[in-house]
Parts: C-alpha cells; structure tokens; sequence
C-alpha cells in the first residue's frame, strides 16, 4: 500500500514543477518587460484596422476596428505629404469614423497612415497605391486656377518621376539627364518653371528619390514653384502708360511664382522681386513667362 502513495506523489511532482516553471516564465517576460521599457524601448503601436480608399477625386481613410488614435497622434501622408489636416485629420480616430479628402485636381499616388508613439516612434499602420492622375480627369498639363482652366502643353516639360526614372537607368552615377529651361514640370500635385539652363538631374540623384521640391532646394534659383493660390488679372491692374499697368497696391506682393492671366494667356512672374508692372517690355523668360492659354 505504501508503495502505491508514493508512486502518485511521483506522478504529481513533474506536473506541478511544469506549472511553476510556467508561472516563473510569465513573471520573468513581464519583469524584463518593464525593465526594458524602464530604458525607453518603444511601446507596441495600437493593433487598428484601416481601409483606404478612392471614389472619384475623393479619398478616404475609415478605421474598422481597434484602438483609438488620439488626434495629433496619427498621420496621412499622400506620397509623402502630410495631408492630416486636409482629411480632417484633428479628430480623435476610432472605430466606424471616416475622414475623407477632395483630392480635386491633384495627383495622388501612395496613400499612408503612421502612428506615433509619446517616445516619437512612428510605426506603418496602413498603406495603399490609389494611383490617380493629376489635373482632373487625368490631365496633368490642364492646370485650374481661380475658376479658370488653362491648357500647358506648348510649355510642357515632363512629369517629375519620368525624369527621375530616366536618370535611375543611366550607366553612371556622374551621368544625368538634361531638364529643359523655360518649361513647366510637374510632381505630386504642383508644378515648377525651369527659369535657368544647363540644369540637370544625374543618376545618383535620381537614386535618393527626390521630390521636386527636394531637387528645387538644393537647386536655389533654378526652379521656381508655381503659386496656385491666386489668380490676377486686368482687374487688378490700373493704366500706366503706353501698353503698360501697373498693379494695385491691394494684390501686394505679386512675387516669384505669382500668375497672372492676360486674354487667352497665363504668365507666372520669373523675377526674384517684387513685380510692379506688366506690359509688353515684361514679357521675358526672366520676368513674366507665358506657361499657358486659356481653355
């Protein structure tokens, strides 16, 4: 009989040393855990599902299910560009919320949401190529400004990505391809007038990606970014002389990348001061430069 009790302790004590070992295993993590978050290891990223979508021009961010992301802790960039605040991005984001953004006439590539952490560490929570062209209706040289369209083929150069692809299967890192002076070029939902030549764009650029207004940076003087905020035309002028008017005081500053519209035609001011007049004696690819006709 003596003999049968022991032999059941036997077969309880391994069973009981596994749960224990377990148990310590447990504590162990949890402890290493906190000692490891002690020396500012980064937090996990909120578990969340994303969808993102298009419909038309309109572009949509919507959260299934998950945390919620307090506003100011989340992102939307599109292809890069952080367009939070155009998605009505100032809002806590939590199951069910949609925020949306009226892309109108500008390209949209890569739409993507980051988190991040208190301890500013950004984690990828969703990402989706929408691919849409720029311009509305697919036309990027088509420009709209102030209810106005414009056509820019006569003084179209390329889009961006094109170019930077061309120099990315160049032979040699010093080799590069040529950017022609007194066009436009296009990338991301804005544009750029080349005001100099002998500008280039060599292959171990084009290796980094860069944007244009990366490229325009460290290529001060160059390029110049088209401002699509306004539009000025006769009515903001008052006569000067022979041909000539002479803008008002109301529409100051009229700066570098300023458009104005004349007739059927669209100039954007070239010139690093402020513009004064415009007339005949200012049509200069240093001054204002025609970039398109009206539609």
């Amino acid at each position: 009989m003596l003999r049968n009790v022991l032999s059941k302790n036997e077969g309880v004590s391994p069973v009981i040393g596994t749960i224990l070992l377990v148990a310590l295993t447990v504590v162990l993590v949890g402890i290493i855990g906190a000692v490891l978050m002690g020396f500012g290891m980064p937090e996990p990223a909120p578990i969340v599902g994303i969808s993102i979508g298009s419909q038309g021009n309109t572009i949509t961010v919507t959260q299934l299910n998950g945390a919620v992301l307090p506003a100011g802790s989340y992102t939307i960039l599109v292809d890069g560009v952080d367009k939070t605040a155009e998605f009505g991005g100032d809002v806590d984001f939590g199951p069910g919320i949609t925020l949306s953004w009226d892309s109108g006439s500008e390209a949209v590539g890569t739409v993507s949401v980051v988190y991040t952490s208190d301890k500013g560490v950004s984690t990828l929570l969703a990402e989706k190529k929408i691919g849409k062209a720029g311009g509305g209706g697919g036309n990027i040289k088509i420009i709209e400004i102030g209810g106005e369209s414009f056509n820019l083929s006569n003084e179209w150069g390329d889009e961006w990505t094109n170019i930077v692809a061309q120099a990315k299967n160049l032979t040699y890192p010093e080799a590069s391809i040529p950017i022609a002076p007194y066009k436009v070029y296009y990338d991301s939902g804005n544009y750029w007038w080349v005001r100099n030549s002998g500008l280039s764009l060599t292959k171990a650029e084009a290796d980094l990606d860069p944007s244009l207004d990366t490229f325009t940076a460290s290529h001060v003087g160059e390029l110049i970014k088209i401002k699509r905020d306004r539009l000025l035309t006769y009515d903001d002028t008052e006569f000067a002389w022979a041909g000539t008017v002479k803008f008002l005081n109301a529409v100051k500053p009229v700066n570098t990348g300023t458009l104005f519209t004349n007739g059927p035609n669209l100039y954007v001011w070239a010139h690093d001061d402020d513009a004064e007049y415009f007339g005949p004696g200012y049509l200069r690819a240093w001054q204002w430069a025609e970039i398109g006709n009206k539609i």
